[in-house]
């Protein structure tokens, strides 16, 4: 049985349709039941930050799908961070889970301020101590981030960001990425062993690109506009965002701008196949 947590969010709900649709027994674990709009697999509710909740979640599992908290309202996301990897700990050992399948993020190797990898490196970092497989999933920046400036893109035409305009990175589809984890998840297990996968998207683009790519799908100018270092926090608030948890995404921000979030093992990336031009085309018109 396939344990997975996060089942809501925009990976997980892409994953649990691809389980579905392979025919591998799945349980979706949710705060939120109602939020889980696939009818054919088993739902069980839990707060991640309450352990018995997550142990009882866990329960006759063989693999777990673990991924890390998303709170812009959080006061300390990195301590939230580490109270639920350590329920999910105790929930794995308890259960006797086989195999956990990690979503991190590429630059979760780095030490020092890096913001919201950080999250993703305590994640990893959790189940060091345990003999069974591990597998570590890396991907690059997520094409569906953008989503969240349309409205200001279709009105103003302008596409906000804090990168520079010519900032090439690499990004991805996240339905990509969960087509991938579907099949990592589907493999039998491996006990003892842990391997790392680092997602990289078919190419780099840089903000200038994405305002293209928005640009001939609306058929109008859409234009970069970067907001200068001394705009993020209040920009960020503006949008919801406690202090604590902008500043840890201004950290990872700029951690990135410094090119720091590179692959830890280049020579060994796999390559994602949609196109920013593809993914958008697919989601505006829903």
């Amino acid at each position: 049985m396939n344990i997975i947590v996060g089942a809501s969010g925009q990976v997980g709900t892409h994953l649990i349709n691809r389980l579905s649709q392979k025919g591998v027994p799945t349980v979706a674990v949710v705060r939120d039941p109602n939020k889980v709009k696939s009818s054919n697999i088993q739902i069980r509710q839990a707060d991640l930050f309450v352990t018995d909740q997550v142990v009882n979640a866990f329960e006759g599992g063989t693999t777990a799908f673990l991924l890390t908290p998303e709170n812009p309202t959080s006061n300390d996301i990195i301590g939230d961070t580490s109270r639920i990897v350590e329920n999910y700990r105790i929930a794995v050992e308890k259960n006797g889970i086989k195999r956990i399948v990690c979503l991190s993020s590429i630059g979760a190797h780095l030490e020092g301020k890096t913001g919201n990898l950080l999250m993703s490196r305590i994640l990893e970092q959790g189940f060091n101590e345990l003999n069974i497989e591990k597998i570590i999933v890396r991907p690059s920046y997520y094409f569906s981030n953008w989503l969240g400036y349309y409205d200001t893109v279709e009105q103003y035409g302008v596409l906000p960001t804090f990168f520079p305009g010519d900032l090439k990175i690499s990004m991805h589809s996240p339905i990509d990425l969960a087509d991938f984890l579907a099949n990592i998840i589907a493999k039998p297990d491996q006990t003892g062993t842990t391997k790392v996968y680092e997602l990289v998207g078919q190419e780099k683009y840089n903000s200038q690109d994405i305002a293209k790519a928005f640009s001939t799908i609306l058929r109008k100018d859409v234009f970069a506009q970067s907001i200068p270092s001394h705009k993020w926090k209040e920009t960020l608030m503006s949008v919801g965002f406690t202090e604590n948890t902008a500043n840890n995404l201004i950290d990872m921000t700029q951690t990135v701008i410094d090119g720091r979030t590179i692959p830890e093992f280049p020579n060994e990336t796999i390559e994602l196949n949609t196109t920013i031009e593809s993914y958008l085309k697919t989601q505006l018109r829903k």
